[in-house]
């Protein structure tokens, strides 16, 4: 389904790196890299959200995922997943990887907070200045966690690494024009021609 395809890519790119801040990281607590790990996700889902984004595959161009923000939704669809041979599917619902710490917090929120099962995560900030944000996926084994590092500028994600360098990709703040746009709404007319048939 493609809905799954969009969801297991993303959550398999999960990790989040942040430049280097003026407080070096043997001073800080755990408790001061969490908060501001999470400040840092929680800023960069909202200018996605707000602004457009733009995720893109560092190794396998053209690959891609296309998202406007929902004020600018066409058609009442906002994103589309672009496959490595330039080919484009719409996504009804998607987490981009630049969303998914503050998704997976809401839903561990959801499920029963703290104690909830099956939504452990770890944050780490590394030596470079990049967060380490390992998860566990609902539904995985416990205690299999999946890391990503994201790397960040100026308070935001920009790019986010794994140990598989196929889920490896930039984040561009839209907004999205020209030839994404144009993407985005052919497939979304070839979508809705579909259905109608």
């Amino acid at each position: 389904m493609k809905l799954n395809k969009a969801l297991a890519i993303a959550v398999m790119t999960l990790v989040v790196s942040a430049c280097s801040s003026s407080e070096p990281a043997a001073t800080k607590t755990q408790a001061q890299i969490e908060k501001e790990f999470l400040k840092i996700a929680e800023d960069s889902c909202a200018r996605a959200q707000k602004d457009d984004v733009l995720e893109r595959m560092t190794n396998n161009v053209p690959e891609r995922i296309i998202v406007l923000s929902k004020d600018r939704a066409y058609r009442d669809y906002s994103a589309v997943y672009v496959n490595n041979r330039d080919e484009a599917e719409v996504i009804y619902e998607l987490e981009l990887t630049v969303c998914g710490p503050s998704y997976h917090l809401s839903m561990r929120d959801e499920y029963g907070g703290a104690d909830a099962e099956g939504f452990a995560y770890k944050i780490q900030l590394n030596e470079d200045g990049t967060y380490s944000w390992s998860q566990q996926v609902p539904g995985e084994a416990e205690g299999v966690l999946y890391t990503n590092v994201f790397t960040v500028e100026d308070g935001y994600i920009v790019e986010s690494t794994t140990d598989d360098p196929a889920y490896d990709r930039t984040i561009e703040y839209g907004p999205i024009t020209g030839e994404d746009l144009e993407v985005l709404k052919k497939a979304v007319d070839e979508e809705l021609a579909y259905l109608e048939e």
